[in-house]
Protein backbone atom coordinates (compact mmCIF):
# COMPACT_ATOMS: atom_id res chain seq x y z
CA UNK A 1 0.00 0.00 0.00
CA UNK A 2 2.73 2.60 0.90
CA UNK A 3 4.33 2.21 -2.48
CA UNK A 4 1.51 2.95 -4.31
CA UNK A 5 0.85 5.74 -2.43
CA UNK A 6 4.22 6.08 -3.50
CA UNK A 7 3.65 5.83 -6.81
CA UNK A 8 0.61 8.62 -6.46
CA UNK A 9 3.05 10.82 -4.91
CA UNK A 10 5.97 10.94 -7.52
CA UNK A 11 3.53 10.96 -10.43
CA UNK A 12 1.66 14.15 -8.56
CA UNK A 13 4.86 15.90 -8.15
CA UNK A 14 6.51 14.90 -12.03
CA UNK A 15 3.20 16.70 -12.85
CA UNK A 16 3.14 19.49 -10.80
CA UNK A 17 7.27 19.90 -12.46
CA UNK A 18 6.02 19.48 -15.41
CA UNK A 19 3.47 21.77 -15.48
CA UNK A 20 5.78 24.12 -13.88
CA UNK A 21 8.02 23.75 -17.17
CA UNK A 22 5.17 24.26 -19.26
CA UNK A 23 4.10 27.42 -17.95
CA UNK A 24 7.95 28.74 -17.82
CA UNK A 25 7.88 27.86 -21.55
CA UNK A 26 4.65 29.50 -22.26
CA UNK A 27 5.64 32.46 -20.21
CA UNK A 28 9.22 32.85 -21.65
CA UNK A 29 7.51 32.51 -25.42
CA UNK A 30 5.13 35.49 -24.11
CA UNK A 31 8.02 37.40 -23.05
CA UNK A 32 10.04 36.95 -26.32
CA UNK A 33 6.90 37.98 -28.33
CA UNK A 34 7.33 41.42 -26.24
CA UNK A 35 10.47 41.85 -26.50
CA UNK A 36 9.68 41.51 -30.35
CA UNK A 37 6.93 43.97 -30.55
CA UNK A 38 9.19 46.75 -28.70
CA UNK A 39 12.03 46.10 -31.30
CA UNK A 40 9.07 46.90 -33.95
CA UNK A 41 9.16 43.42 -35.64
CA UNK A 42 5.50 42.54 -35.09
CA UNK A 43 5.65 39.36 -37.46
CA UNK A 44 7.87 37.51 -35.17
CA UNK A 45 6.19 39.11 -32.08
CA UNK A 46 2.71 37.74 -33.74
CA UNK A 47 4.69 34.31 -34.00
CA UNK A 48 5.77 33.82 -29.96
CA UNK A 49 2.02 35.01 -28.69
CA UNK A 50 0.33 32.87 -31.26
CA UNK A 51 2.95 29.88 -29.91
CA UNK A 52 2.42 30.99 -26.03
CA UNK A 53 -1.47 31.05 -26.25
CA UNK A 54 -1.46 27.18 -27.92
CA UNK A 55 0.76 26.35 -24.92
CA UNK A 56 -1.40 28.47 -22.66
CA UNK A 57 -4.71 26.70 -23.89
CA UNK A 58 -3.27 23.42 -23.12
CA UNK A 59 -1.86 23.90 -19.93
CA UNK A 60 -5.65 25.24 -18.51
CA UNK A 61 -6.61 27.11 -15.87
CA UNK A 62 -3.51 28.45 -14.42
CA UNK A 63 -2.36 30.08 -17.69
CA UNK A 64 -5.55 31.71 -18.11
CA UNK A 65 -3.71 35.48 -17.29
CA UNK A 66 -1.52 34.53 -20.04
CA UNK A 67 -3.77 33.36 -22.52
CA UNK A 68 -5.74 36.64 -22.06
CA UNK A 69 -3.22 38.60 -22.66
CA UNK A 70 -1.99 36.57 -25.85
CA UNK A 71 -5.48 37.31 -27.38
CA UNK A 72 -5.50 40.76 -26.65
CA UNK A 73 -2.25 40.92 -28.95
CA UNK A 74 -3.01 38.83 -31.03
CA UNK A 75 -5.67 40.98 -33.57
CA UNK A 76 -4.31 44.02 -32.50
CA UNK A 77 -0.54 42.47 -34.52
CA UNK A 78 -2.26 41.19 -37.66
CA UNK A 79 -4.44 43.99 -38.22
CA UNK A 80 -0.99 46.35 -37.80
CA UNK A 81 0.42 43.96 -40.41
CA UNK A 82 -2.67 44.37 -42.23
CA UNK A 83 -2.36 48.50 -42.36
CA UNK A 84 0.91 48.20 -43.03
CA UNK A 85 0.12 46.15 -46.34
CA UNK A 86 -2.28 48.16 -47.13
CA UNK A 87 0.08 51.54 -46.90
CA UNK A 88 2.33 49.66 -49.10
CA UNK A 89 0.07 49.27 -52.24
CA UNK A 90 -0.11 45.20 -51.59
CA UNK A 91 -4.27 45.47 -51.23
CA UNK A 92 -4.60 41.95 -52.33
CA UNK A 93 -2.08 40.75 -48.88
CA UNK A 94 -3.48 43.81 -47.17
CA UNK A 95 -7.38 42.14 -47.18
CA UNK A 96 -5.97 38.46 -46.76
CA UNK A 97 -4.50 39.53 -43.45
CA UNK A 98 -7.19 42.35 -42.26
CA UNK A 99 -10.07 39.56 -42.90
CA UNK A 100 -7.69 37.62 -40.74
CA UNK A 101 -7.46 40.05 -37.91
CA UNK A 102 -11.20 40.17 -38.49
CA UNK A 103 -11.85 36.81 -37.55
CA UNK A 104 -9.90 36.35 -34.66
CA UNK A 105 -10.52 39.62 -33.56
CA UNK A 106 -14.85 37.75 -33.17
CA UNK A 107 -13.27 35.00 -31.75
CA UNK A 108 -11.50 37.03 -29.17
CA UNK A 109 -14.27 39.73 -28.24
CA UNK A 110 -12.42 42.52 -29.97
CA UNK A 111 -15.04 44.46 -31.29
CA UNK A 112 -13.01 47.83 -32.07
CA UNK A 113 -10.83 45.42 -34.25
CA UNK A 114 -13.60 44.28 -35.91
CA UNK A 115 -15.24 47.47 -36.50
CA UNK A 116 -11.78 48.77 -38.02
CA UNK A 117 -11.48 46.09 -40.34
CA UNK A 118 -14.93 45.75 -41.44
CA UNK A 119 -14.83 49.48 -42.24
CA UNK A 120 -10.74 49.25 -44.10
CA UNK A 121 -11.41 46.26 -46.43
CA UNK A 122 -14.49 47.73 -47.76
CA UNK A 123 -12.11 50.72 -48.67
CA UNK A 124 -9.78 48.62 -50.08
CA UNK A 125 -11.79 46.68 -52.31
CA UNK A 126 -13.01 50.57 -53.55
CA UNK A 127 -9.35 51.29 -54.19
CA UNK A 128 -9.07 48.29 -56.32
CA UNK A 129 -12.27 48.90 -57.96
CA UNK A 130 -11.40 52.50 -59.00
CA UNK A 131 -8.30 51.31 -60.37
CA UNK A 132 -9.78 48.69 -62.74
CA UNK A 133 -12.37 50.86 -64.20
CA UNK A 134 -9.90 53.28 -64.80
CA UNK A 135 -7.80 50.50 -66.51
CA UNK A 136 -11.01 50.07 -68.36
CA UNK A 137 -11.26 46.33 -66.83
CA UNK A 138 -15.28 46.68 -66.35
CA UNK A 139 -16.32 43.40 -64.96
CA UNK A 140 -13.15 43.19 -63.10
CA UNK A 141 -14.37 46.30 -61.02
CA UNK A 142 -17.56 45.11 -60.74
CA UNK A 143 -16.49 42.13 -58.97
CA UNK A 144 -14.54 44.53 -56.77
CA UNK A 145 -17.37 46.86 -56.28
CA UNK A 146 -19.73 44.24 -54.93
CA UNK A 147 -17.62 43.32 -52.20
CA UNK A 148 -17.93 46.76 -51.02
CA UNK A 149 -21.79 46.43 -50.79
CA UNK A 150 -21.35 43.25 -49.69
CA UNK A 151 -19.89 44.35 -46.81
CA UNK A 152 -21.29 47.52 -46.11
CA UNK A 153 -25.17 47.07 -48.08
CA UNK A 154 -25.83 50.80 -47.67
CA UNK A 155 -22.71 52.17 -48.95
CA UNK A 156 -24.55 54.13 -51.64
CA UNK A 157 -20.86 54.84 -53.36
CA UNK A 158 -20.57 51.55 -53.70
CA UNK A 159 -23.90 50.94 -55.38
CA UNK A 160 -22.93 53.81 -57.79
CA UNK A 161 -19.63 52.77 -58.71
CA UNK A 162 -20.77 49.27 -59.32
CA UNK A 163 -23.67 50.46 -61.84
CA UNK A 164 -21.36 52.63 -63.59
CA UNK A 165 -19.04 49.73 -64.27
CA UNK A 166 -21.81 47.52 -64.50
CA UNK A 167 -23.14 49.79 -67.39
CA UNK A 168 -19.73 50.25 -69.12
CA UNK A 169 -19.40 46.41 -68.94
CA UNK A 170 -22.97 46.14 -71.06
CA UNK A 171 -24.68 44.60 -67.91
CA UNK A 172 -27.95 46.50 -68.39
CA UNK A 173 -29.70 44.36 -65.34
CA UNK A 174 -27.06 44.93 -62.90
CA UNK A 175 -26.45 48.77 -63.73
CA UNK A 176 -30.13 49.20 -63.76
CA UNK A 177 -30.53 47.45 -60.26
CA UNK A 178 -27.33 49.43 -58.22
CA UNK A 179 -28.31 52.73 -59.80
CA UNK A 180 -31.55 52.23 -58.48
CA UNK A 181 -30.20 51.40 -54.99
CA UNK A 182 -27.60 53.99 -55.42
CA UNK A 183 -30.14 56.83 -55.57
CA UNK A 184 -32.48 55.34 -52.80
CA UNK A 185 -29.72 55.24 -50.53
CA UNK A 186 -28.92 59.14 -51.22
CA UNK A 187 -26.80 59.15 -54.52
CA UNK A 188 -30.05 60.46 -56.53
CA UNK A 189 -28.51 63.04 -58.70
CA UNK A 190 -25.44 60.97 -59.79
CA UNK A 191 -27.26 57.62 -60.09
CA UNK A 192 -30.31 59.24 -61.94
CA UNK A 193 -27.61 61.06 -64.48
CA UNK A 194 -25.61 57.40 -65.16
CA UNK A 195 -29.22 55.81 -65.41
CA UNK A 196 -30.57 58.18 -67.76
CA UNK A 197 -27.44 58.01 -70.01
CA UNK A 198 -27.45 54.26 -69.70
CA UNK A 199 -30.92 54.00 -71.36
CA UNK A 200 -29.97 56.32 -73.99
CA UNK A 201 -27.29 54.12 -74.88
CA UNK A 202 -29.55 51.59 -75.25
CA UNK A 203 -32.15 53.22 -77.01
CA UNK A 204 -29.55 54.56 -79.71
CA UNK A 205 -28.62 50.77 -79.82
CA UNK A 206 -31.94 49.84 -80.58
CA UNK A 207 -32.66 52.46 -83.09
CA UNK A 208 -29.69 51.24 -85.33
CA UNK A 209 -30.55 47.66 -85.13
CA UNK A 210 -34.30 49.51 -85.78
CA UNK A 211 -35.71 47.66 -83.08
CA UNK A 212 -38.09 50.87 -83.33
CA UNK A 213 -40.37 49.72 -79.86
CA UNK A 214 -36.53 49.14 -78.07
CA UNK A 215 -35.53 52.49 -79.27
CA UNK A 216 -39.09 54.19 -78.03
CA UNK A 217 -38.93 52.20 -74.39
CA UNK A 218 -35.55 53.12 -73.59
CA UNK A 219 -35.72 56.77 -74.80
CA UNK A 220 -38.80 57.03 -72.52
CA UNK A 221 -37.12 55.62 -69.93
CA UNK A 222 -34.21 58.09 -69.88
CA UNK A 223 -36.68 60.90 -70.33
CA UNK A 224 -38.87 59.58 -67.11
CA UNK A 225 -35.42 60.38 -65.31
CA UNK A 226 -34.19 63.51 -67.16
CA UNK A 227 -35.18 66.07 -69.83
CA UNK A 228 -32.50 65.24 -73.04
CA UNK A 229 -32.47 66.55 -76.35
CA UNK A 230 -31.59 63.30 -78.20
CA UNK A 231 -33.51 61.07 -76.41
CA UNK A 232 -36.54 63.41 -77.48
CA UNK A 233 -34.71 62.79 -81.18
CA UNK A 234 -34.77 59.15 -80.80
CA UNK A 235 -38.12 58.82 -79.21
CA UNK A 236 -39.29 60.84 -82.02
CA UNK A 237 -37.45 59.41 -84.64
CA UNK A 238 -39.08 55.66 -83.78
CA UNK A 239 -41.96 57.14 -82.65
CA UNK A 240 -43.29 58.20 -86.46
CA UNK A 241 -41.62 54.61 -87.79
CA UNK A 242 -43.87 52.91 -85.53
CA UNK A 243 -46.68 55.52 -86.61
CA UNK A 244 -47.26 56.40 -83.32
CA UNK A 245 -47.63 60.02 -84.33
CA UNK A 246 -48.68 61.83 -81.47
CA UNK A 247 -45.42 60.46 -79.58
CA UNK A 248 -43.29 61.57 -82.70
CA UNK A 249 -44.67 65.02 -82.50
CA UNK A 250 -44.85 65.22 -78.97
CA UNK A 251 -41.03 64.50 -78.95
CA UNK A 252 -39.71 65.94 -81.90
CA UNK A 253 -41.41 69.42 -80.35
CA UNK A 254 -40.10 69.28 -77.37
CA UNK A 255 -36.58 69.25 -79.14
CA UNK A 256 -37.25 72.31 -81.17
CA UNK A 257 -38.03 73.97 -77.92
CA UNK A 258 -35.42 72.75 -76.03
CA UNK A 259 -32.62 72.88 -79.00
CA UNK A 260 -34.16 75.74 -81.35
CA UNK A 261 -30.74 76.18 -82.46
CA UNK A 262 -29.50 72.42 -82.61
CA UNK A 263 -27.31 71.27 -86.47
CA UNK A 264 -30.22 69.02 -86.60
CA UNK A 265 -32.63 71.16 -86.05
CA UNK A 266 -34.17 71.06 -89.84
CA UNK A 267 -33.94 67.15 -89.91
CA UNK A 268 -36.08 67.10 -87.03
CA UNK A 269 -38.66 70.16 -88.70
CA UNK A 270 -38.46 67.97 -91.70
CA UNK A 271 -39.88 65.03 -89.12
CA UNK A 272 -42.37 66.83 -87.78
CA UNK A 273 -43.70 68.13 -90.52
CA UNK A 274 -43.77 64.08 -91.58
CA UNK A 275 -45.40 63.20 -88.20
CA UNK A 276 -48.20 66.62 -88.89
CA UNK A 277 -49.01 66.09 -91.98
CA UNK A 278 -49.78 62.38 -91.74
CA UNK A 279 -51.89 63.54 -88.73
CA UNK A 280 -53.78 65.45 -91.49
CA UNK A 281 -52.77 68.62 -89.28
CA UNK A 282 -51.95 70.40 -92.46
CA UNK A 283 -51.61 73.68 -90.49
CA UNK A 284 -48.35 72.81 -88.69
CA UNK A 285 -47.00 70.63 -91.36
CA UNK A 286 -47.03 73.78 -93.57
CA UNK A 287 -45.30 75.12 -90.93
CA UNK A 288 -42.10 73.53 -90.35
CA UNK A 289 -42.24 72.43 -94.21
CA UNK A 290 -41.64 76.33 -95.03
CA UNK A 291 -39.21 75.98 -91.83
CA UNK A 292 -36.56 74.11 -93.76
CA UNK A 293 -36.77 75.69 -97.47
CA UNK A 294 -33.70 77.59 -97.14
CA UNK A 295 -31.56 73.97 -96.27
CA UNK A 296 -30.14 72.57 -99.73
CA UNK A 297 -31.03 69.31 -98.43
CA UNK A 298 -33.98 69.49 -98.37
CA UNK A 299 -35.45 72.26 -99.89
CA UNK A 300 -37.03 70.75 -102.89
CA UNK A 301 -38.74 67.94 -101.20
CA UNK A 302 -39.94 70.85 -99.03
CA UNK A 303 -41.38 73.63 -102.09
CA UNK A 304 -43.59 70.72 -103.66
CA UNK A 305 -44.70 70.06 -100.28
CA UNK A 306 -45.54 73.63 -99.75
CA UNK A 307 -47.10 74.83 -103.32
CA UNK A 308 -48.34 71.45 -104.95
CA UNK A 309 -49.25 68.91 -102.50
CA UNK A 310 -50.61 71.01 -99.53
CA UNK A 311 -50.92 74.47 -101.32
CA UNK A 312 -49.75 76.23 -98.13
CA UNK A 313 -51.11 80.14 -97.43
Amino acid sequence: MKKIFTILIIATLSAAALSAQDMESATSLYNEGATALNAGDKETALGYFEEALEQAELIGAEAEELAYNCKRNIPTLISAIGKELAAANEIDSAIVVLTRAMEKANEYGQEDIVVEAETLIPQLYMQQGNILLNQKDYTGAMAKYQEVVTFNPNDANGYLRLGQAASRAGNIEAATAALAKASELGQSKAADKELAALYLTVSNNSLKAKDYQGALDNAEKSLSIMANPTAMQIAGTAALALKDYDKAIANFEGFVTASPNARSIDQIRYQLATAYEAKGDKENACINYKAILANPQFAEYAKHKVNVELKCQ
